[in-house]
């Protein structure tokens, strides 16, 4: 059962500690939306808690419960609520879903907003910083679980396990900065890249190999630079292999409108 925090036992009545205040505005379900992360940002609201019914949080917030279940809506598209339905259903508060940033930037990509060249050199770029992270703060814990993640990728029994492995060798090197939103920033950048090799036909890339090797070296010996280097050795290969993904495997970049 999830838990409830500050929450009434009666469903009719209005929660005291949430305290939202009368809309407004004239996007109303914007306001309401607003409202709602300020509670989740003061931590009032929290993961796991239960939101009160669409029909009591109209008359709170003094709108029509078509605004409410707008503002839930687009809640629930980024990731914040989630609506389920049943006797035991209503708006719960998500725990945080890094795969909404992974998903809005593909969607940003795809309608042409962001291109491969600028995802290759912001990925060279965050994971640069990240190697140096990695090279301060990883732990020998850290260091076993790369390499068993680089055996792991080595005796892959087909592209796509190798594929999943070698995307958890970029997060596991990200986890060892002990920076949250790094790692998150590189999980998201790695499924992209990614999805555009998957969707271009991928291939072995046997000559990575040696270059995941020297990096788990690198880190072992607290050497930054050389860590930095042999990281950027292997994204370029793997970027030579995007460039040579067909055009019509990537998204065409959407054409600005002429007033």
């Amino acid at each position: 059962m999830l838990p409830q925090h500050h929450m009434s036992t009666d469903p009719m009545s209005t929660t005291p500690a949430l305290s939202f205040q009368e809309v407004k505005t004239r996007r109303v379900f914007e306001e309401i939306c607003e409202q709602i992360r300020k509670r989740l940002a003061s931590g009032v609201l929290k993961p796991g808690d239960k939101l009160p019914a669409e029909r009591d949080l109209a008359v709170e917030f003094k709108v029509s419960r078509p605004a409410v279940r707008e503002a839930l809506r687009t809640l629930e598209i980024s990731g914040v609520v989630s609506l389920q339905k049943g006797v035991k259903g209503g708006a719960f508060i998500r725990d945080g879903n890094p795969a909404m940033l992974t998903q809005s930037l593909q969607d940003l990509m795809i309608l042409g907003r962001v291109t491969l060249a600028g995802l290759a050199e912001a990925r060279h770029l965050i994971n640069g910083a990240v190697i140096e992270l990695a090279c301060e703060r990883a732990t020998e814990e850290d260091f076993a679980a790369i390499e068993r993640n680089m055996e792991e990728i080595d005796t892959a029994a087909d592209l796509v396990r190798r594929a999943d492995a070698g995307v958890r060798f970029f997060g596991l090197i990200a986890r060892a900065t002990r920076n949250e939103v790094l790692a998150m920033l590189v999980d998201s950048l790695s499924d992209i890249i990614r999805y555009v090799i998957d969707t271009s036909g991928r291939k072995a890339r046997p000559e990575l190999v040696p270059v995941r090797r020297r990096i788990l070296k690198a880190l072992r010996a607290r050497d930054a630079k050389a860590a930095v280097k042999s990281m950027d050795e292997y994204l370029t290969i793997v970027q030579e292999g995007m460039d040579a993904v067909p055009a019509a495997a990537t998204p065409a970049p959407a054409r600005k409108s002429v007033r």
